[in-house]
């Protein structure tokens, strides 16, 4: 059958071989750059108090009583977790969950995709926006979960539009703007903290927020791509290998800009 605008899965150049061979590299670049990560935080002095503001009632007058929860201080480790995340995930799809992997894709589904986002992405948004100095814990709780919404609703998405809506074309975009607008809001807090800094943020800071927003933005677009069909993204495998560089490309310029941004001299 031949298809002018869309490439079923099942005559896609890309082999399913190939994109086990591919998460097993991908893995193995998240996981060398975990390690690394690792090291570097046992010799970098760098630390955040994360406050809770809960009321205090005096004379029948609220005010907020800041307290430290807890002090910040394990960056290589909260560095390594969202790059362990995915060299796990990509260790998942190679080995045991690679026949799931394959009869998911088959539906133009990966929801280990989705749950690993869900999780990676949100820490990542956490640290970025600790670090543009949104210090309140349940600010930062908060954040998690929305972002880590935003991605749940990319694996609703995908889950709705199976063979028939991708094969017609028919697709409801529902999930995907709800994704949108619950993924904006932990952006909107950051830069928010970020343009109301009294004084000049360092450079790395400023650079962390101009290149994540447009790489958390491209997983959107990426998807977008794929259900209109536009240019390769007419092949749903083509799509889920740019899935698997751009999370690789987005962790491992937030990892190296943080650590090359604290490391700079006063």
């Amino acid at each position: 059958m031949s298809h002018t605008n869309f490439i079923p899965i099942e005559e896609s150049p890309i082999s399913f071989s190939y994109l086990r061979k591919f998460n097993l590299a991908m893995g193995i670049l998240h996981l060398i750059q975990a390690i690394v990560m690792a090291w570097l935080g046992t010799v970098l002095d760098f630390k955040r108090d994360i406050y809770t503001f809960y009321l205090t009632f005096n004379m029948g007058a609220p005010k907020p009583n800041p307290e430290v929860a807890f002090t910040f201080s394990a960056v290589g480790l909260w560095v390594s977790a969202f790059l362990g995340m995915s060299a796990l995930a990509h260790f998942l799809i190679a080995g045991p969950f690679y026949n799931f992997y394959v009869r998911k894709l088959k539906q133009y589904f990966n929801p280990i995709r989705w749950f690993e986002y869900a999780l990676s992405s949100s820490t990542m948004i956490v640290f970025i926006a600790l670090l543009f100095g949104v210090w309140d814990g349940w600010t930062l709780f908060l954040i998690f979960g929305i972002n880590a919404t935003m991605n749940l609703f990319g694996y609703s998405q995908e889950l709705q539009n199976g063979p028939e809506a991708m094969e017609s074309g028919n697709i409801n975009w529902t999930n995907y703007f709800f994704g949108w607008f619950a993924g904006i809001f932990p952006w909107i807090v950051a830069i928010a903290y970020y343009i109301n800094v009294d004084g000049t943020p360092p450079d790395f800071v400023t650079y962390i927020l101009i290149v994540e927003i447009i790489l958390f933005n491209s997983f959107a677009f990426n998807m977008a791509l794929q259900y209109l069909r536009v240019g390769p993204w007419k092949d749903y495998l083509y799509g889920e290998r740019m899935y698997q560089i751009l999370s690789l490309v987005a962790k491992t310029l937030l990892a190296w800009l943080v650590f090359g941004g604290i490391f700079q001299p006063e």
